[in-house]
Parts: structure tokens; C-alpha cells; sequence
């Protein structure tokens, strides 16, 4: 192969390498997308959309789970930017709300005090007392199932927030 054979192959070779090069910082360097408030179901006085030969649709109950609306739900001891999803499972017994981690740090929640105007769950993030662990710059947002005495119903949900060391 002359010298110049040589000069397009390589040059090939350079521009594939640098490619595939861009196509792995690109798929690595993804963040999670943050998680976005799930939609508002329509008012009940909204008309429902019929089908010919079907019944129309009922809208949920309480008691058959959907989201937890903003306004139940107090999240003023949470840390600024900490997402606020709230959902209560069919029964309304449980719930489900979207916790913040990173690094080496894991998130969990806690039931606390159910009284019959309002349910308190802090938020507790743990991080290892070994100040010298190296921890990766990610943050995730897992699902925390937590467990009630009686159905959230119309109660207000206060969501509290701590940190731990283990």
C-alpha cells in the first residue's frame, strides 16, 4: 500500500474511533431526569369521555389510590429542591413518596405521629461516618413505601426531614 493509502485508512480509523469515542461520553455522562409531578386527574364536574357500547368511566375514589394532591401535603421541612411525589396505594393505607440519595448516601422514610387531622413521615437520609469513603456525584430518587395505621384519607401529610450517619 503506497503512503498515501496509509493516510486514508488511518484517517478512517481516526474518525470511527473518534465516533464510537463520542457515542460512550455521550451515553455516560446522562443524568436521571428529575421526577416530574405526576398529572392532576380531571374534576369530577368534568363531562367523561363516552365510547359507543361502553360504560362510561368512573372517576377514582380515595380509597382506590392516585396521587396525594399538593395541597394536602406540607413539605416545608424538606431541604430546598427535594422532589415532592407523594401517591397512596389502593386502601389508602399506603404510601408512597419519592425520596432523595446520592453518592454513598441512602434514603428511607419513617411514620411518625398519625393523629386524626394529620400524618407526619420524615425523610431520613444516612450517609457512612467514614468521612474518607469515596462516594460516586449521583443523585436517585427511589420509590419509600411506608405503612399506616388507618387510610391517609383527607388528613394532612407533613413531611419532615433528617440526616444520619451509620
Amino acid at each position: 500500500m503506497n503512503g498515501k493509502g496509509r493516510f486514508v485508512v488511518r484517517w478512517k480509523e481516526t474518525i470511527i474511533g473518534a465516533g464510537a469515542a463520542l457515542v460512550f461520553a455521550t451515553a455516560c455522562g446522562e443524568q436521571p431526569a428529575a421526577p416530574q409531578a405526576p398529572a392532576e386527574s380531571p374534576p369530577a364536574s368534568q363531562e367523561l369521555t363516552k365510547v359507543p357500547g361502553r360504560k362510561p368511566a368512573e372517576p377514582p375514589a380515595q380509597d382506590q389510590g392516585g396521587s396525594v394532591p399538593a395541597a394536602q401535603i406540607d413539605s416545608g421541612a424538606l431541604p430546598r429542591g427535594y422532589p415532592v411525589d407523594v401517591s397512596r396505594g389502593k386502601g389508602g393505607n399506603t404510601l408512597t413518596i419519592v425520596g432523595q440519595e446520592g453518592g454513598c448516601s441512602q434514603a428511607s422514610a419513617e411514620v411518625g405521629e398519625q393523629r386524626g387531622d394529620r400524618v407526619t413521615v420524615t425523610m431520613v437520609e444516612t450517609k457512612p461516618a467514614d468521612k474518607n469513603t469515596m462516594c460516586t456525584m449521583d443523585m436517585r430518587y427511589p420509590p419509600i413505601t411506608v405503612r399506616l395505621d388507618d387510610p391517609l384519607g383527607d388528613r394532612l401529610l407533613v413531611l419532615k426531614y433528617a440526616q444520619r450517619t451509620e
